[in-house]
């Protein structure tokens, strides 16, 4: 009888050998007496071991047609009292089970359970898709009889079970593999050590969705699961951390909280793993990863620290990569907050005719939120904004970022953190911080304007919050007007919604545009203050997009805050050397061509260090070296930079260096086809730039080299000019509007060399570029061929040196 009972009875799963027991994603179930969480005390029936808290595994999906739900075969785990009867049950007694309604349908469009066990809240099963019996069994009547005293005892002990909190564990998968089982009352979690500590597998209980595809993360050239460490100087699929084994060690394992720390050094490969090329911004640095699961909290913490090992600072560009299913039974979508709006990209999962654009560079906010819009359940990420570049997603199967702005010095480590949050009763989200998660629902509704707030909790809890909104309309007009609406307070909220609206009589055609200012109050009487912009388009069709003109251009464009992140202060006292001739150089493609390096080493005392790339910072490659510093950057009477783009050295490096070219240091710029294309947006270095960046700025033709502008300027001292070279690809460049510097030289009608003086700061361009050979100008004579050439720069660099008078 116990046999009958106990068992659970599907002969078309996959059962181990050894035990012929079920297989699940966290591995064979274990015998009787044994709990893959955390130990169990127990009596024994007829001699065989009974443990207190064992799950039953429950069928889900349409039992009317045997299709497991999303037809992948799941199986789940029930949070009832009866979970405590023992590990297998009839199909037959689980299907009553169901009739007697201990299993509820969620408003949010699918089975949930009230509550649950401290294990699994669902288990993927390698099969294929199951068709359990309908069919009566006679067995279920007397197993119930049998269950009957435990009955009693389950459903006494299930009331405790949300006072469990938070366990950690190391069991093993389907796979054999050691994974970290992280569970509390809301959420468990997978973690992957021998692939850098990935998350496989990660569950939402309100809901039972696991949300990742458990085999995608172990196969290289996928990019399953959550939060994969990418760095963007390596291919993402042969990069050295893809498949590391991360040491770890469980630092708290309940119940209040629960916590596992990974760490691992990072060689510095550029490109792919063992490329034999390593940057020295990457090398002798360490990464260290910590998950923290709190109990009765429905997120968990991801912290991220770059601890140096080294010298000098380093600079990783960190990329860390999300991919999850939340549905496949309708569209899933990624939503990303912008100056022009809220982006997205909306239908099947990983859909290939998708629309929306991959890369949000005007970002205005630090998250991303990946959601069915149809079963109101989603993940809204989190992420520090003043270190982020872009965020990227592909099509709608990922949520991704980059990061900026990342240092790390030897005495202070470089620290980080990502919350995720899981969301249920949200169809969309136009805001999210650490304090709340807000979707707006404007709308007209007889001759009003409406505006609902829906309001989920974050991470940091609240005490009351009060929206202020101003209603902006007429924004086609030359004059828009604004007009405020009443003020909406929240008294408490959770991780269901909660929702408020307010009116408005308004005469105004679409589109409009909301300014939402939100009070924060804490619970020790701290107040903090949020603004954030929606566009709102209504009945309104731009001829490009809601958010357009008929003239291409955003109707509103929405504040982007500027990110600050944090600069180090200049050592006191630190002064430029001028004593000794030291040069630094960023050296992207070509450069070699034009000769630079030896030209630059054949000025007598000069000692030149060199950071190599590609000049466009594409994925997969990366700067060498580069001063971020003070100390080894104000060693440098020079700085030289021949076919780049300012993204090779970040914002951060260009926040850097302004101490620097303030102090008088030497600017020294030259051409290629990643040169003057690109710009740090409202970056204060680039008032140190002479010259109007814009892509695309090669011409092709040959042009001579013109007699200079400045004749007696002391780079041209000692040249012979009398035969002059020529270029085959001009640099079609203007300078800027209003700016003091001066054309020394042309090539063609375009400028070659240009001077810019800022007090005793010198900055030079020169356009000179390695394009072109002599055989397709009419044996013409190039520039980097002309035996005047190695002088001419070498003057250019001691005159921005202050090394020629």
């Amino acid at each position: 009888m116990l046999d009958r009972v106990y068992k659970l009875r599907l002969p078309d799963l996959p059962l181990c050998e050894e035990s012929r027991f079920h297989t699940c994603s966290y591995g064979r179930i274990p015998p009787i007496g044994t709990c893959p969480t955390r130990k169990n005390s127990g009596g024994t029936v007829e001699g065989i071991p009974v443990p207190r808290t064992y799950p039953i595994k429950v069928l889900r999906g349409n039992f009317s047609t045997g299709r497991p739900r999303n037809g992948r075969g799941d199986v789940g785990v029930t949070p009832l009292g009866v979970a405590r009867l023992g590990q297998w049950l009839n199909p037959s007694l689980q299907l009553r089970l169901r009739s007697l309604g201990r299993v509820k349908r969620s408003p949010y469009g699918r089975e949930r359970f009230p509550k649950y066990t401290s294990l699994e809240a669902r288990a993927r099963c390698q099969t294929r898709v199951l068709k359990p019996s309908l069919q009566p069994d006679f067995r279920l009547f007397s197993s119930a009889i049998l269950l009957l005293p435990l009955l009693a005892t389950a459903f006494l002990t299930s009331a405790s079970a949300e006072r469990e909190g938070v366990h950690c564990s190391v069991v093993t998968d389907q796979d054999g593999d050691e994974v970290v089982l992280m569970e509390s009352e809301w959420i468990s979690l997978h973690l992957l050590p021998r692939m850098q500590a990935i998350i496989n597998r990660f569950v939402f209980r309100p809901t039972g969705n696991d949300i990742v595809e458990a085999l995608h993360p172990k196969i290289r050239r996928m990019g399953g699961g959550l939060l994969m460490d990418c760095l963007e100087e390596q291919d993402w699929r042969f990069q050295e951390l893809k498949e590391k084994p991360y040491p770890y060690k469980i630092t708290k394992t309940g119940p209040e909280e629960g916590q596992v720390v990974f760490e691992t050094d990072i060689v510095g490969w550029v490109g792919s793993d063992g490329s034999g090329i390593i940057s020295k911004l990457l090398s002798n640095l360490t990464l260290r990863r910590t998950v923290t699961l709190r109990s009765g909290q429905p997120f968990f913490r991801f912290d991220f620290e770059f601890i140096n090992r080294d010298r000098y600072a380093k600079r990783p560009t960190f990329w860390p990569h999300n991919s999850s299913i939340i549905t496949l039974d309708g569209d899933e979508t990624v939503l990303r907050p912008s100056e022009r709006g809220i982006l997205s990209i909306r239908g099947p999962w990983g859909g290939r005719n998708l629309t929306g654009e991959h890369y949000i560079f005007d970002f205005n906010h630090g998250w991303s939120v990946s959601m069915a819009h149809e079963r109101k359940e989603g993940i809204v990420y989190l992420m520090d904004y003043d270190y982020v570049r872009e965020l990227y997603n592909c099509l709608n199967s990922t949520v991704e970022w980059r990061y900026d702005s990342i240092l790390s010095f030897q005495d202070t480590p470089w620290k980080g953190h990502i919350y995720i949050l899981p969301i249920i009763g949200l169809s969309d989200v136009h805001y999210a911080n650490e304090y709340f998660i807000c979707q707006l629902n404007p709308k007209r509704e007889e001759g009003k304007f409406v505006l609902e707030y829906r309001l989920a909790s974050s991470y940091e809890k609240v005490a009351q919050i009060t929206f202020n909104a101003r209603l902006e309309y007429n924004l086609l007009e030359e004059s828009p007007q604004s007009v405020k609406l009443k003020p909406v307070i929240f008294d408490s909220i959770g991780i269901e919604p909660v929702s408020r609206r307010v009116d408005l009589e308004l005469d105004a055609p679409d589109p409009l545009a909301l300014d939402l200012t939100a009070f924060v109050e804490l619970s020790d009487g701290t107040l903090k203050t949020f603004n954030f912009e929606t566009y709102y388009a209504g009945e309104y069709k731009g001829p490009t997009g809601p958010n357009s003109r008929r003239d291409g251009k955003p109707v509103k464009l929405l504040r982007r805050p500027v990110r600050r992140p944090r600069v180090p202060d200049v050592p006191a006292g630190l002064v430029l050397n001028r004593k000794d001739f030291n040069v630094f150089a960023v050296f992207g493609l070509g450069t070699m061509r034009l000769r630079l390096k030896e030209i630059v080493e054949s000025i007598p005392g000069v000692k030149l260090d060199i950071g190599y790339c590609t000049g466009s910072d594409a994925t997969g490659y990366g700067l060498g070296d580069f001063p971020y510093d003070y100390d080894r950057l104000f060693s440098y009477r020079v700085l030289l930079f021949s076919n780049i783009q300012d993204k090779e050295y970040r914002s951060i490096g260009a926040s850097i260096l302004l101490p620097w070219l303030q102090a008088g240091g030497g600017l020294v710029i030259s051409g290629g086809e990643h040169a003057f294309t690109y710009e740090l947006r409202e970056h204060e270095i680039n008032a140190y730039y002479p010259v109007e960046f814009k892509p695309g700025n090669l011409r092709k033709g040959a042009c001579q080299l013109q007699q200079p502008e400045v004749q007696d300027h002391p780079i041209f001292r000692d040249l012979d000019l009398t035969d002059l070279p020529y270029l085959f690809y001009c640099h079609d460049l203007a300078l800027k509007e209003g700016s003091d510097a001066r054309v020394l030289m042309k090539v063609g009608g375009y400028p070659l060399i240009i001077e810019k003086r800022t007090g005793e700061q010198i900055t030079m361009v020169v356009t000179a570029n390695h394009f072109g050979t002599a055989s397709d100008f009419e044996g013409k004579t190039h520039l980097r061929h002309w035996k005047e050439w190695p002088k001419l720069y070498a003057q250019i660099v001691r005159y921005a040196a202050h090394d020629l008078k």
